[in-house]
Parts: C-alpha cells; sequence; structure tokens
C-alpha cells in the first residue's frame, strides 16, 4: 500500500493554513519550481506534486476528506464555508437578552441588545 504524500509539507504552509495562504504558497512555489523557470531535472516532477497537493488543500470538501484519512479533525472551516465559532455570538446575544429579561426591565433589555449588537456588527466588520 502506497503512503499518501503530505501535501501540507509539499506546499510548505501550516496544517490550519486558511485558502488563502495555500493559494499564495502555491504560486510562490510553482514560480520557482515550473519547468519553463528551472532547470533541476525534477522540475517536472516537482511541479505534478504542487499541482496536486493545490487541488486537495484548495478545495474545502477534498481538504477535510484528506485530513480525515490522515487521521486528522478536518480543518475548521465547514465546506460550506460557514464555521462553528459563527454560533457563538447569537447564541451569546440570546443569553444576555434572556438574562437582562429576567433580572430587569423592557428598557434594560433593549440597550444590552443594542449594545451587544453594536459589538458584533463592529467585530464582524473587523474581520
Amino acid at each position: 500500500m502506497a503512503t499518501q504524500p503530505d501535501y501540507y509539507a509539499i506546499l510548505q504552509v501550516h496544517l490550519e493554513a486558511e485558502k488563502e495562504v495555500v493559494d499564495a504558497a502555491y504560486r510562490k512555489l510553482a514560480a520557482k519550481y515550473h519547468p519553463d523557470v528551472s532547470a533541476s531535472t525534477d522540475a517536472v516532477d516537482k511541479m505534478k506534486q504542487l499541482n496536486e497537493a493545490y487541488e486537495v488543500l484548495s478545495d474545502p470538501d477534498r481538504r477535510a476528506a484528506y485530513d480525515i484519512s490522515r487521521g486528522m479533525s478536518p480543518t475548521r472551516e465547514s465546506p460550506s464555508g460557514r464555521s462553528w465559532r459563527g454560533f457563538i455570538v447569537p447564541l451569546g446575544i440570546i443569553l444576555l437578552v434572556i438574562m437582562a429579561a429576567r433580572l430587569g426591565g423592557i428598557r434594560l433589555v433593549l440597550v444590552l441588545a443594542v449594545l451587544v449588537g453594536i459589538v458584533w456588527l463592529v467585530a464582524k466588520m473587523g474581520k
């Protein structure tokens, strides 16, 4: 049974590298090892490895399957592009509103909801 290549090592990126980092690493290495540029005798083979690694790591579905096949947990970003972290802030807002409603009046609830909403929007815009 042939061992599976380490695509992260081939592209020289971290296991949790975002797609933009994978793209940049591929472009940099492709410019260095492309057969038209490199005088190395193994340039064609190196470029094939780079292309294969890039095809897998740049596709969220294929990357998750690759990670699982290596016994790793899939990358944090899900194939649909939604992260589990996106649910924490709305859940926190709901819990704050419930707690405020139990502890204070409607004005307190509204003020807290507006403040938390503003903080959430500022955090979203900063990403």
